[in-house]
């Protein structure tokens, strides 16, 4: 296969990208919240040691967080490095972000609303700017061309990471109800995509599995908005569909949170821009 080959492979049946920054501000509390509980915590910073080693952070450079939420893995970050910028196409979470920075006291990290997809590097002053790259589990980089702004916006290194693999306990409950399948395959075109449209041009990407477990809750009223979404990201329900959904969804509920458990296997994809 060639790169139009990748590209068009990583292209099909890719998830619906509508409204993403209303659905993230939605999720923005919740998320915020689970991101903050201490294993959570403490498997972001041993991930941020790790990267920043292998992308030589130093304490005059700069990283980009693609996608950073509430900007967890950007604080982190700060403390390693000069300067960080670190996006968000919800507007939710960056008022996290901009929260958890003035609690932190940090100075040197630097949160906007912006879409990868748009952003205008060139105007941005963007372009080799910063040592690392650093893009995880985000929806912003989904094709080619926003796998290639990342190259282009680094000096030195590049690291994505995407899921592969996943169980959900909430998922497996749902699946009966919606006729949801496994749809792994799906999930693991982005780094399989990724992986070969690099390695064609030339970067000897390298790729690293993680594994991880979680138990958490949500809201009702959300847990329906994302668990919706997920399953119409592969095929639209039906009217009678998403109701047996919300419907399931109210009687898992205890108290009006779902409880969730899961483990999934992730891959950390990584590259020298400089090369």
């Amino acid at each position: 296969m060639d790169i139009k080959e990748f590209e068009a492979y990583w292209a099909d049946r890719q998830p619906d990208r509508s409204d993403l920054a209303e659905f993230w501000s939605r999720r923005a509390q919740s998320f915020n919240t689970h991101s903050a509980e201490a294993d959570s915590s403490a498997y972001r910073r041993d991930l941020v040691a790790k990267v920043a080693a292998r992308a030589k952070v130093g304490k005059a450079d700069a990283v980009l967080d693609i996608g950073c939420g509430p900007g967890r893995h950007a604080l982190i970050f700060a403390g390693l490095a000069a300067k960080v910028e670190g996006f968000d196409i919800a507007p939710g979470m960056i008022e996290y972000a901009n929260e958890n920075a003035q609690r932190a006291g940090t100075e040197n990290a630097r949160f906007h609303v912006l879409d990868w997809d748009t952003a205008d590097l060139k105007q941005l002053g963007w372009q080799k700017r910063f040592q690392l790259v650093f893009a995880s589990r985000t929806p912003a980089v989904y094709d080619r061309a926003t796998l290639e702004k990342m190259t282009e916006a680094s000096r030195g290194y590049c690291c994505l990471i995407t899921q592969v693999t996943g169980d959900n306990s909430v998922r497996r409950e749902l699946a009966p109800v919606v006729g949801a399948e496994n749809h792994d395959d799906y999930t693991r075109r982005g780094l399989y995509s990724a992986f070969n449209i690099l390695w064609l041009q030339g970067y000897y990407p390298e790729v690293e599995y993680l594994e991880r477990s979680w138990d958490s809750e949500c809201p009702l009223e959300e847990a329906i908005v994302m668990y919706t979404r997920h399953v119409n990201s592969r095929g639209q329900l039906t009217e009678a569909q998403e109701i047996a959904l919300s419907d399931k969804l109210c009687a898992m509920s205890k108290n009006g949170m779902v409880h969730e458990t899961g483990s999934s296997r992730v891959g950390m994809l990584f590259w020298n821009a400089s090369l």
